[in-house]
């Protein structure tokens, strides 16, 4: 497959679909060839904004296509294990957005699928890929910092309460666990390397039943520190810090989207590299590497592989126990 063009058809023609759209427009060698949603009305133009030649107000017509790839999955989190799934049956390779699932149940499931047919799977955590992070994980390989004590990361936004918001919504799988408190979680997760031992999680629970915000204290092996946390109701200052024995590494600013790294050491002047990229582009690093992946018959990216999502999930099931979030997905 070494060359080949990657043809991708999207699932779901929401707000973060558009940024995929614009992403692969960005990257050579992948083209959106088809869009779907289920709602009356809507794919035909967001087809028509992008270029795409093929739309479908259901999703299984797009999966049926013998020319799609690749399909990337922008729904709202509760459909996601039933979109990847989907996807997967019709033998489509799949980028997911984040979170994977609800909970580690649907995603053990589609992990399981995708293994036993020989399929790429992959949660599009595309802070991962971004040039930034991949110098703070160069930075913790080569030991800059010593030994990882401690990392701090928060994101959080503020938007006006209104209980048809997806954000908001219960039955939408809404709150700021899922769909802000990943990318904290997902942040830690990289730098310790492995699962938590124990976990902290406090809430304040709004008026539709999901979190306005939360914070997280994970312990991990050794007695490093996680202290994490998200909001969709209070604006953080979402960045990113990572104290070891010997420096620290700092992810100013909107660490999700980071556009440079500081590397701090005692009393030598700090390093600090700068690697901006279009706005628009945020997520050409991730469909780059999905699509490389794909290429090269790989079913999962090393970056973000399926075993550390799994473990992601787990350790929201049990944030979500804390807190007592039970969402539809966790009743089927």
């Amino acid at each position: 497959m070494a060359g080949k063009e990657i043809r991708w058809g999207v699932l779901g023609c929401g707000g973060i679909a558009n940024r995929f759209a614009t992403g692969v427009a960005a990257v050579d060698g992948s083209t959106l060839a088809a869009v779907a949603s289920r709602t009356p009305g809507k794919a035909k133009p967001f087809a028509q904004k992008y270029g795409v030649a093929s739309f479908f107000e259901n999703y299984e017509d797009l999966v049926r296509r013998a020319d799609i790839d690749a399909v990337y999955v922008s729904t709202t989190h509760n459909f996601h294990h039933e979109c990847v799934k989907l996807a997967l049956d019709h033998g489509k390779a799949v980028l997911c957005e984040k979170p994977f699932t609800v909970n580690a149940r649907e995603l053990r499931e589609l992990v399981d699928l995708a293994r036993r047919k020989k399929l790429f799977l992959m949660e599009g955590m595309w802070t991962r890929y971004l040039p930034a992070i991949i110098q703070v994980r160069k930075w913790l390989a080569d030991g800059e910092i010593g030994e990882v004590r401690q990392v701090r990361a928060d994101f959080g936004f503020r938007i006006d309460f209104d209980p048809r918001h997806r954000l908001f919504d219960p039955a939408l799988a809404g709150g700021a666990l899922l769909d802000a408190g990943i990318y904290p979680l997902s942040f830690a997760s990289m730098v310790m390397g492995g699962p938590p031992e124990k976990i902290q999680a406090t809430a304040e629970i709004g008026r539709t039943g999901v979190d306005d915000q939360s914070a997280y204290q994970l312990t991990y092996k050794g007695g490093a520190i996680a202290m994490l946390s998200s909001a969709v109701r209070t604006e953080l200052d979402c960045r990113a810090v990572i104290y070891g024995t010997e420096g620290r590494i700092e992810v100013p600013d909107r660490f999700l989207s980071a556009k440079a790294a500081i590397l701090r050491k005692g009393d030598a002047p700090p390093v600090e590299r700068q690697l901006p990229f279009a706005v628009e582009d945020d997520f050409s690093f991730e469909i780059t590497a999905a699509a490389e992946c794909i290429r090269k018959g790989e079913t999962e990216s090393a970056v973000m592989p399926l075993d550390e999502s799994i473990q992601l999930m787990d350790t929201i099931d049990q944030i979500k126990k804390q807190l007592g979030l039970v969402y539809a997905n966790d009743r089927s």
